[in-house]
């Protein structure tokens, strides 16, 4: 859990020096982060992602927890062609991997 600490703008930079660092051709930057669900989607899990917003809110400048679509900003403007999520049963984690 290190990009929900970083604005959009910061996590690019960040997510594009990754890119930078893959060889062509193969490779992928894995990220380990809570993904909020839209509106209709509903689990368990989802006041606890919610509350951990809100912590991002009161404990950094510009840190926040992301949906898919806000995650499908981030990693394409990072360079990546494309990107899978993989939520974690019994946890709050999902696995988000980027591929050049």
């Amino acid at each position: 859990w290190v990009l929900h600490d970083w604005s959009d703008e910061e996590c690019i930079v960040i997510l594009r020096k990754c890119r930078e660092a893959i060889p062509e051709g193969w490779g992928k930057v894995i990220i380990a982060e809570a993904v909020i669900g839209e509106k209709d989607e509903v689990d368990k899990y989802n006041d606890v992602r919610l509350a951990l917003d809100m912590v991002m809110l009161a404990h950094t400048e510009k840190g926040k927890e992301r949906s898919i679509e806000e995650w499908e900003y981030v990693v394409k403007s990072a360079g990546f062609s494309s990107f899978t999520v993989k939520h974690i049963h019994s946890s709050i984690v999902s696995v988000i991997q980027a591929y050049p």
